[in-house]
């Protein structure tokens, strides 16, 4: 059932992030407590290394078509069926330019990167507070974000920084020019919360330990040791209205340049960790008014740069890198001595594809058409579905799609097969879904909520903050990928569901790229939005509210 507490703090929420950025008002870099609860463990995480294995083309085995029940949609993320050409050009590491990978319409930026420098970093007194924060941490307001033209929202992030045992030390806000987080001992684990829609991504270097695993709004980085280096960036509207730019101190007072979205800031290689940190969140548009050349104290910068043979990862301390890589866009790569892999990888034992610019593809639609055989895969913790196709021999390691849910702390853990569907299903009282299928009694992956069996009741909050939203246990989906799954996943396939928060493969999903007004009441991706609802789908609508009737003569109903 769906909890109406939850609904209550979802709208609190929203109106509470809609205040004035002085409603969030910090003094950040004074030891002051921490401003919010944090419940993630800050244990220990090992870092694997991954293996990767070039393969040929896992071609399907399967030609079954599926569904014992079809709707015709125009799948609005789909890809070409085409795989087109990609072209590039021989672009060095400091050149700028956005490139348009035209097979999938990936647009990778290039920026203005720079992967290694000879500058000489300015130094100050770590215990100086105040020449810290004026000289260096203090942002003119020239990039101070606006509110939103969809939400009338101001994008922020307010950080905080822990200590061994996970105790709050300090934090810092976006939404101030002159707001960082301070500790002169340096911290151990660093946490995020965001208001606006989207998602941020941010890891922890450790000497000793190395990278730790990416942590994303409001989970803490685990304890792997003092920080000494950073990775942070932005995905989905929050990205397309700002530029994440941020910067460090360090221990023997060296202050780094501001290290672009997705860049490391920091020092790798020595005993020097980070005693300051600053996130600035820049209105997109406006030229940056600082350097960005070496935001890292060591020779080399580290990060995803590009040359004229395409992607590369470049290591601070020189050593050679293989592993996955970001860019400043969250466009994924896995980078093999560094180089970025093209075409088909097998990575950590999945079939993966990989575009000419070295990006992981979220829907391998128009690499492989419909195969017609397919399991589904979801973590609970980072609520990603995937749905798996057939490689040649038979098993489920080519991750087809990854998709965004929403699930509940009822949402059961186990291997479960679909057995019914649904065009349109009643669940309890001014509550429907469409698009159903059921997996386990009371358990159904199906749309976002709506008051009615009409496309045009949704509630907007249901999909800007798919993220933040809880279920009563079901899988809830994006209108477009439940149909898709629908259609495509008939009865008999497998639904896996395990709790991970350190697995954000083996594809990391997208983000909302677009809000929607408070005020609309339907599904943007819905694919019946741009067409009228078919004859099929208005008998299941007559159907659903007849069910309602007897369901609400006879005291019965469904959890959502």
């Amino acid at each position: 059932m769906i909890s109406m507490k939850r609904t209550v703090a979802l709208l609190a929420a929203a109106a509470m992030m809609a205040q004035p950025v002085t409603a969030f008002a910090a003094s950040p870099a004074d030891a002051i407590p921490g401003q919010a609860t944090v419940t993630e463990a800050t244990t220990g995480s090992a870092l694997q290394t991954s293996d990767v294995v070039i393969a040929n083309d896992p071609s399907v085995s399967s030609d079954a078509t599926a569904g014992n029940v079809a709707v015709n949609i125009n799948d609005t993320n789909a890809q070409s069926s085409s795989q087109g050409n990609v072209s590039t050009s021989d672009v060095p590491a400091s050149a700028t330019g956005t490139e348009q990978n035209t097979a999938t319409g990936t647009t990778v930026s290039k920026g203005s990167l720079t992967a290694s420098s000879s500058k000489t970093l300015p130094t100050v007194d770590p215990t100086d507070i105040d020449t810290i924060r004026y000289n260096y941490m203090t942002t003119p307001s020239d990039g101070n974000m606006e509110a939103d033209p969809v939400l009338d929202m101001v994008p922020l992030g307010s950080y905080f920084i822990y200590d061994g045992a996970g105790n709050s030390i300090d934090w810092g806000t976006t939404s101030k020019n002159d707001s960082f987080a301070y500790s002169a001992m340096g911290f151990t684990s660093f946490m995020l919360e965001h208001a606006n829609v989207g998602r941020w991504y941010y890891r922890t270097y450790s000497n000793g330990t190395g990278w730790g695993p990416w942590a994303t709004s409001k989970e803490s980085t685990p304890n792997q040791g003092i920080v000494s280096a950073m990775q942070i960036r932005v995905k989905g509207y929050t990205h397309n209205l700002g530029d994440l730019y941020y910067r460090a101190v360090l221990n023997d007072g060296t202050v780094t340049d501001w290290a672009p979205e997705g860049q490391a800031v920091g020092s790798i290689g020595d005993d020097r960790y980070i005693i300051a940190i600053k996130l600035a969140l820049w209105k997109k548009g406006v030229e940056f008014y600082d350097s960005t050349e070496k935001p890292m104290a060591n020779s080399n910068n580290e990060g995803v740069f590009w040359t004229e043979n395409g992607a590369s990862y470049v290591t601070a301390d020189g050593r050679s890198y293989t592993g996955w890589g970001f860019d400043g866009d969250s466009n994924q790569y896995y980078f093999n001595n560094g180089v970025a892999v093209t075409g088909w990888n097998v990575i950590d034992g999945y079939n993966i594809y990989f575009d000419n610019s070295g990006v992981a593809l979220k829907d391998l639609s128009g690499v492989m058409g419909t195969p017609g055989a397919y399991a589904i895969k979801v973590n609970k913790a980072t609520r990603t579905m995937y749905i798996l196709a057939q490689d040649a021999s038979g098993n489920f390691t080519i991750p087809y799609k990854t998709l965004m849910v929403t699930v509940g702390d009822d949402t059961p853990i186990g291997s479960f097969s679909i057995y019914e569907k649904y065009r349109w299903h009643f669940m309890h009282t001014d509550c429907y879904t469409q698009f159903l299928s059921r997996f386990k009694g009371h358990f159904l992956l199906h749309s976002l909520l709506y008051t009615k069996p009409d496309y045009n009741t949704m509630d907007a909050i249901y999909y800007n903050y798919m993220d933040d939203s809880m279920s009563g246990g079901c899988v809830r989906l994006r209108a477009v990928d439940c149909a898709w799954i629908y259609n495509n996943c008939p009865n008999g396939t497998t639904v896996t569901i395990y709790n991970n928060k350190w697995d954000k493969g083996p594809i990391e999903k997208d983000a909302i790229q677009q809000a929607i007004p408070r005020d609309q009441t339907f599904d943007p991706t819905d694919p019946l939005v741009t067409a009228a609802q078919d004859a099929a789908a208005q008998q299941a609508a007559a159907q659903a509210a007849a069910q309602a009737e007897s369901a609400a003569a006879e005291g019965e109903g469904e959890p959502q």
